[in-house]
């Protein structure tokens, strides 16, 4: 499941959309500490599923880019804002770097994935994580959008991949 940058995945995407993707440069806080902001998103090139927000964490933390899984973010339109409930900056600061040139693995999101699952109420899957075999859909929590603008954009990408395959 190769994961793509939000440009890269849907090129056009602010022009052929209802209205252009505006969560870019979205402020990211755990309670009311600002930790970065969002710079992009990774997309799932298998369904054009939003699997992650690429957060730019500034000043904070010797400005690294880290991972953050879209089920877990609260957005705020008006205030431009991301909301992560019960995450702290020793979250953050165990998170692996992101860097713009990775190629995605199993294990590297596995490695997101622990420090995360402390936010979340469930049994820890660690023990039965494979590289081979997992599957993310296994953690809904993670991944499942519930905001209605995300989902609006994720269903607009999963129609245009369908075109676009369809016109190729």
């Amino acid at each position: 499941m190769a994961l793509y940058k939000l440009d890269k995945y849907y090129p056009n995407y602010c022009n052929e959309t209802l209205a252009c993707f505006g969560i870019k440069d979205f402020y990211v806080y755990a309670k009311d500490e600002f930790i970065g902001s969002v710079t992009n998103v990774l997309v799932d090139g298998n369904n054009g599923r939003f699997r992650y927000l690429v957060i730019d964490t500034g000043f904070w933390v010797f400005s690294i880019k880290v991972l953050l899984p879209v089920g877990l973010a609260s957005v705020d339109y008006d205030h431009k804002r991301l909301s992560v409930s019960g995450l702290t900056k020793e979250h953050v600061n165990n998170l692996p770097e992101y860097k713009e040139d990775f190629v995605i693995d199993n294990d590297y999101e596995e490695r997101v994935r622990n420090v995360y699952r402390s936010l979340v109420t469930i049994t820890d899957l660690s023990r039965f994580y494979h590289a081979t075999t997992y599957d993310y859909t296994l953690e809904p929590y993670f991944y499942e959008v519930s905001d209605p603008n995300l989902k609006m954009y994720e269903e607009q990408l999963s129609i245009w991949k369908k075109s676009y395959q369809v016109i190729r």
